[in-house]
């Protein structure tokens, strides 16, 4: 109960907690977005995606940010672990 309320908190107070960047790709960045819904079922409300010009120029640290460049590499810009161990773990693991 506590992690799901830590859970409830965090995406109250920060929005939604898992950041998709882009630097041009809407499309892959939709298709990432629909493999954490799809196989993780995390519901839509917590994955949020952004255009940014370049992945190497985001400063902001979410729960979960992730970023996705022209080349199509897929970058980690910051994870918080302690979320993804006890609030993510709510959601189905594969």
């Amino acid at each position: 109960m506590k992690y799901v309320i830590s859970f409830l908190f965090c995406v109250s107070v920060y929005g939604a907690p898992i950041q998709i960047f882009h630097e041009s790709s809407a499309e892959r960045a939709e298709m990432v977005k629909q493999i954490f819904m799809g196989q993780y079922k995390i519901p839509e409300d917590l994955i949020e995606k952004k255009e940014t010009a370049r992945c190497e120029e985001i400063k902001r640290l979410e729960k979960l940010s992730l970023c996705l460049k022209n080349n199509g590499d897929l970058l980690v810009v910051s994870v918080d672990k302690r979320f993804v161990s006890e609030s993510l773990k709510i959601f189905y693991a594969p």
